[in-house]
């Protein structure tokens, strides 16, 4: 289901936050992206 790329700029600070966060949780960091974004659009 995944057949879709985004690829986006973004400031060095949010990318070491996302980054730290997907470390963390010992997921890619694309995995983090997806889950924030799932999140924020199933609390709406």
């Amino acid at each position: 289901m995944n057949d879709k790329a985004l690829n986006i700029k973004i400031p060095s600070k949010l990318y070491e936050q996302l980054k730290a966060e997907a470390e963390k949780k010992n997921v890619s960091l694309a995995s983090i992206v997806r889950l924030i974004c799932s999140e924020y659009f199933d609390k709406k």
